[in-house]
């Protein structure tokens, strides 16, 4: 679905980048949980959601500011 993002609006290198940390983040958001153990859930979900909406922001941001 991200990568839909790139070809619709023409989005460079940097946003790539962003993709493959925000790739990255999901799966250490799901490292957190356990089906035994839902002690971190909060975390996981709330926490990490918001860090991977910022890293996106921040990196499509940058792409789209560094290519005017």
């Amino acid at each position: 679905m991200m990568c839909a993002l790139i070809y619709t609006f023409g989005l460079g290198a940097l946003a790539i980048v962003g993709i493959v940390v925000v790739a990255l983040l999901l799966a250490y958001e799901q490292s957190l949980v356990r089906s035994d153990d839902l002690s971190r859930l909060n975390a996981a979900f709330f926490t990490m959601n918001g860090v991977i909406a910022v890293v996106f922001f921040i990196f499509v941001s940058a792409d789209i500011l560094m290519r005017r």
